[in-house]
């Protein structure tokens, strides 16, 4: 099987994005926060879509075992050592736990974030991706256009689902599939977008058209901060919707168009280089950062906390936040170095 054919334009909108769920997930308040949670795990289910290549493998067997691979077992990793660093630190530290191996278990249930992953809650996203990308490559066998128009079904019955189940755990399936039928719609975007448009043709047209993406860029950042600011926000991980569906949505796809739109200027833009190469590299090891930022950022904030005597929440102030933030995404770096240098030796 060929290497991965890598765009730039791509792998530097998964860095921004995955700066951004990092930043969301310390300052737990306030306009970004609703900014980024408008459309910030949609994004990576379409980049994840715009990436698909069904022609990579000749059956469903080799599929399988190259996301399984590439998704399913540095997930099992990254959930087992956070969930074991999790139990001592909650031992030693003495707070009451209701359970230490239901975390564990839910390793291999996947039943959403919150209460249920509480020792590396963004760890749901993987199985998720997982599940989505199963379902969509039966569904890519469909003819052009109708398979589309499958993953909005399935969408369409996930909302249905959302509001018979609303208030029920019974919605919080395994393998996060309540979400993934919600992101399956993203992928089969994403897909489409791939080919019937292209990577190559997108660049080219931002290329010639500057003024013009800049300033459809601009309208598409209006839209989404007008969405945004205006309408309650929604958790995929935790199936949270405080807006209409249909909403949720199209917020999303305009959030995603817009980053996606922005990074292809940011790419076309030779002087921007020295800027572009280290948001590259966060895209291109979104998945290690993805992992690691909770358990780092929690590390972070208990340290400031006890050794500055912080009288106010980390999580609500701007200027704290950025602080660990910051060593968040330093560290993040320094260990995501150290296990491709030593662990994967690429």
């Amino acid at each position: 099987m060929a290497g991965k054919q890598r765009f730039d334009y791509l792998d530097v909108s998964k860095g921004i994005g995955i700066l951004l769920v990092v930043w969301a997930h310390i300052l737990l308040v306030g306009w970004s926060h609703r900014l980024i949670y408008a459309f910030h795990m949609p994004l990576f289910f379409l980049i994840s879509g715009m990436l698909y290549d069904r022609d990579k493998y000749a059956t469903f067997a080799d599929f399988f075992r190259a996301r399984f691979k590439r998704l399913i077992v540095p997930y099992l990793i990254y959930s087992v050592v956070t969930w074991a660093i999790w139990a001592i630190f909650r031992y030693l530290q003495g707070g009451l736990v209701v359970s230490y191996w239901r975390p564990l278990l839910q390793t291999f249930i996947a039943q959403g974030s919150g209460e249920f992953m509480v020792h590396n809650s963004p760890l749901w996203f993987i199985p998720c991706l997982f599940a989505v990308e199963i379902m969509y490559f039966f569904v890519s066998k469909a003819k052009e256009g109708m398979a589309l128009m499958l993953c909005a079904l399935i969408a369409a019955g996930g909302v249905i689902m959302a509001h018979l189940y609303a208030n029920s755990y019974l919605f919080m399936l395994p393998w996060n599939l309540d979400a993934a039928f919600y992101g399956l719609l993203f992928y089969g975007v994403g897909h489409s977008f791939r080919h019937y448009v292209g990577h190559n043709e997108t660049m080219q047209w931002v290329g010639n058209n500057g003024l013009k993406a800049g300033l459809l860029s601009l309208v598409l950042f209006a839209i989404l901060w007008l969405l945004a600011m205006n309408f309650g926000e929604c958790s995929m991980g935790s199936s949270s919707y405080q807006c209409a569906e249909w909403l949720f949505f199209v917020r999303a796809f305009v959030g995603c168009a817009w980053l996606i739109l922005t990074c292809a200027i940011l790419c076309s833009t030779p002087r921007l280089q020295a800027i572009i190469r280290p948001l590259k590299w966060c895209g291109v090891n979104s998945l290690d950062i993805m992992c690691l930022h909770v358990p780092i950022k929690g590390v972070a904030i208990i340290g400031m906390t006890i050794l500055f005597h912080l009288s106010r929440e980390v999580s609500e102030s701007a200027p704290l936040s950025a602080i660990v933030f910051a060593l968040t995404i330093v560290a993040c770096v320094i260990l995501t170095m150290l296990i491709n240098r030593f662990i994967r030796k690429r």
